[in-house]
């Protein structure tokens, strides 16, 4: 192509942008108008181009060939000078199609996930060596660039369906990701968008390098040449044991006979999944090895606008996409709900084009229901003409006709950020979706949270009539270290060894502060805690770990930390536990139950059932202390009758169970319906008795995090753990302990619901080896607690 001026009426599009560009790059005079300053006009004239802040008839000149988009309406000023002038015009499409001349193209197409797809494909090539030329519709974080002229034979671009444009090229290879109900304003009718598809997929040159998803329904309807991909059986490229990681996705592919396992992306949600999947084996069909694909998945950043991360305030992390359709809003929730599990989600929408609204009204609400909280906006209507009762109150309507009144709020643009930001909390997660100027939110809102601070109040429990009264206090003191008060106001309620109740904003003060009636709270301490925002029971032991306190904030209405009162009370009575653990195939040690009455009533029948069916050492314990309180050993009769003793000295129940020869390995659980398991640790009791001294005295044993485990002792009882921790019901967190027997064999222990933390505990130390901190925990477990009382449904 001659050296020539160009001017871009609409400059500041995405689109149009990356194709300036790339001419900047060729040489060419690039001038255009656009009505709005931003990052991207900055950066053009950064590059060379001259950029006009309006549009007017004066900036176009005789020697100008105008570029345009579907945007671009006869009534524009510069386009009619244009007209006037009889200048050449080409529409974006047909200027790409130029550029693309002389090179294999690639191309990516469908409703939905065509500019990340087509971003990846590009910085793999790029990062392969292949340099390729690229135009996508958005910002690589990698680059920070939508377009690049590159010296390689390969040329990868969004192909736009929305406009019929995606017709005007046979690409070398492509992607088609989806095909749904959108942008019938063009097309007219679903029959027209289908078989404007069906031509791209014939128009694709080499069906070799042809690829497209299986799972898609529109698609599949179609039948077309070239290789499939997806979940589905069946499919060529089939993916299956998908996971979402800490920093994105993993799956396994099979493709062509060969397994290619624990594939890696920095991205988040399934859909993303499934794109790169595709990526991936067209890559491979480029010639592109494994390695240097696997690489690049790793490192690649994703682009701007796309489940794009803007920052935190107050411990309120802001995330921004341009997502407008229902099917696109869907997949970005689950993808973030995914990536930032249990916490409160609140999603700021804006609605975009009037024509979307009317013909996709009843799409909408099912696609916002997994949000906790739906703040809309008003229609962003992108130029086009209002559509007579297709308003913001109508979509409104349909949102709290679906979703329920108390789940969605309507602010009005221009008030968005000011109401928004009072319905925000710390440790929620906010989403700002929509392709009009709602991306502008996120930075305002953050903003407001620095000015606003938002806080949580705390009322921190401990104490408690039972003998591990002086832990709680230990672990109590350890969490209001580590509580950021920045987020948190925190008060500390005191229960005494007689059940009498003081509070205070330290543990010190609560201490001196005045007690309560004996057996009752006091209306001040009682009206303290009904108005906090959750509760930290932290509590060891009966009459507070059991699910007595739980119970308590329960019918008060308030979130707490931890186990519900029917899972503290299940774990916190040793036989209960077991006995469910037997039902779930869960390794449990044989073991009798008995009780004082029953005991005193005939204890030979007792004796001759641990002799003849136990035998040998055995252990007894008491059965609702932890600690290992009322925990003996007992190798003959008498060394029986004495460990009995003690366990009624602190209990009316204990159990007798055969010993087991072997090591203490313990788990760290955290989560409600998603459950993570941090690494594990080993008590170094040196095959001593872990008894309360060695846990809690100066004599204390040490505890090594990681334990020492093959990779195969670990995967199971990594399982075991999440299995014990579902099948008793617990939430929020628990420890749950095993034995490790010399033949390599779990034998399940205790499950702790409210586990000790103090500095050297092991619970805190397992998450801390996992890489997280003390108070990054205290966080989750807060956030736990939260979402455990919204899904209750109590309020």
């Amino acid at each position: 192509m001659d050296l020539q001026r160009f001017h871009f009426i609409g400059l500041g599009g995405i689109g149009m942008s990356a194709l300036a560009r790339i001419l900047l790059e060729e040489g060419h005079v690039v001038s255009g108008s656009d009505l709005a300053v931003s990052s991207v006009l900055t950066s053009l004239q950064e590059e060379g181009a001259t950029v006009f802040l309006q549009h007017d008839a004066a900036q176009i000149q005789p020697d100008h060939t105008i570029i345009y988009s579907s945007a671009i309406h006869e009534s524009n000023p510069e386009w009619q000078r244009a007209a006037e002038l009889s200048l050449h015009r080409l529409h974006r499409s047909e200027l790409l199609d130029q550029l693309m001349r002389g090179k294999k193209t690639a191309l990516v197409t469908g409703t939905h996930g065509k500019t990340t797809t087509s971003a990846l494909l590009a910085f793999v090539l790029a990062e392969a060596g292949l340099d390729p030329s690229y135009v996508v519709g958005g910002i690589l974080k990698n680059s920070g660039r939508n377009g690049k002229k590159g010296r390689g034979e390969w040329f990868v671009a969004e192909a736009d369906e929305s406009d019929g444009s995606f017709l005007k090229t046979s690409p070398t290879a492509a992607i088609v990701l989806n095909l749904e109900d959108e942008h019938l304003d063009y097309w007219k009718t679903r029959e027209l968008l289908d078989q404007g598809f069906a031509t791209f997929f014939q128009q694709t040159q080499n069906k070799d390098l042809l690829f497209w998803c299986a799972d898609d329904v529109g698609l599949k309807a179609l039948n077309p040449s070239g290789h499939t991909y997806g979940f589905s059986e069946g499919s060529d490229v089939r993916l299956s044991r998908f996971c979402q990681t800490a920093r994105g996705v993993r799956y396994d592919i099979t493709w062509q006979g060969k397994l290619f396992p624990a594939i890696e992306v920095a991205l988040f949600g399934r859909h993303n999944a499934l794109n790169s999947a595709a990526v991936f084996a067209l890559a491979l069909q480029m010639g592109v090895s494994e390695e240097s694909i696997r690489k690049a998945f790793q490192a690649f950043q994703g682009t701007k606008r796309r489940l794009e991360y803007k920052g935190q305030a107050s411990k309120v992390a802001i995330y921004d996409d341009y997502g407008h359709h229902p099917t696109e809003i869907a997949a970005t929730i689950a993808a973030i709900s995914d990536h930032m599990p249990e916490r409160r989600l609140v999603v700021f929408f804006q609605p975009h084009r009037y024509t979307r609204v009317a013909h996709l009204s009843d799409e909408f609400p099912p696609s916002l229901a997994k949000a906790d909280l739906v703040i809309m906006t008003d229609i962003y209507g992108a130029n086009e003409t209002p559509i007579r009762g297709v308003t913001s109150r109508f979509l409104y309507g349909k949102l709290t006709a679906h979703l329920g009144q108390e789940k969605v709020r309507w602010i009005k643009r221009d008030k968005l950020v000011e109401e928004g930001v009072k319905l925000l909390q710390p440790l929620d997660v906010v989403l700002t979706i929509g392709a009009g100027d709602i991306t502008h939110v996120g930075a305002s809102l953050l903003e407001a949270l620095h000015i606003r601070k938002p806080k949580l109040k705390v009322a921190l429990l401990c104490g408690g009539m039972s003998a591990e009264h002086p832990v709680s206090l230990q672990s109590a003191q350890h969490i209001a270290d580590e509580l950021d008060r920045s987020i948190y106001d925190v008060e500390i309620g005191f229960v005494n060894e007689q059940g009498l109740w003081r509070h205070g904003t330290t543990l010190d003060a609560c201490l001196k502060a005045p007690l309560s009636r004996k057996g009752a709270l006091s209306a001040r301490t009682l009206n303290w805690l009904a108005a906090s925002d959750v509760v930290i029971p932290a509590f060891h032991g009966p009459r507070g770990e059991d699910g007595m306190m739980q119970g308590f904030c329960e019918a008060l209405l308030l979130p707490y930390v931890g186990c519900d009162y029917r899972a503290s009370a299940l774990c916190m009575q040793k036989s209960w536990t077991k006995q469910v653990a037997g039902v779930n195939q869960i390794p449990i040690v044989p073991f009798i139950e008995s009780n004082r009455h029953a005991y005193r009533l005939d204890p030979h029948a007792l004796h001759r059932y641990v002799e003849t069916t136990l035998s040998y050492p055995v252990w007894v314990k008491a059965v609702h202390l932890g600690s290992s309180i009322g925990v003996s050993r007992a190798a003959n009769i008498t060394e029986l009758t004495t460990a009995i003793d003690l366990s009624l000295s602190v209990d009316d129940t204990f159990i007798v169970e055969r010993e087991v020869v072997g090591r203490q390995i313990e788990f760290a659980a955290l989560g409600n319906d998603i459950v993570r398991i941090a690494e594990p640790c080993e008590i170094l009791s040196e095959g001593q008795f872990y008894d309360y001294e060695k846990k809690y005295g100066v004599s204390a044993v040490d505890v090594a995090v990681p334990a020492q485990l093959t990779p195969e002792q670990k995967q199971i009882g990594l399982f075991l753990a999440e299995k014990a921790y579902r099948a008793v019901g617990c939430k929020g967190f628990a420890r749950v302990d095993f034995f490790l027997d010399e033949q390599g064999q779990y034998w399940l222990n205790e499950i702790n619901p409210f586990p000790g933390f103090r500095p050297k505990s092991a619970y805190p130390l397992m998450w801390l080896a996992s890489g997280m901190s003390v108070p990054e925990l205290i966080d989750q477990l807060i956030a736990l607690a939260l979402h455990k009382q919204r899904a209750s449904h109590v309020r």
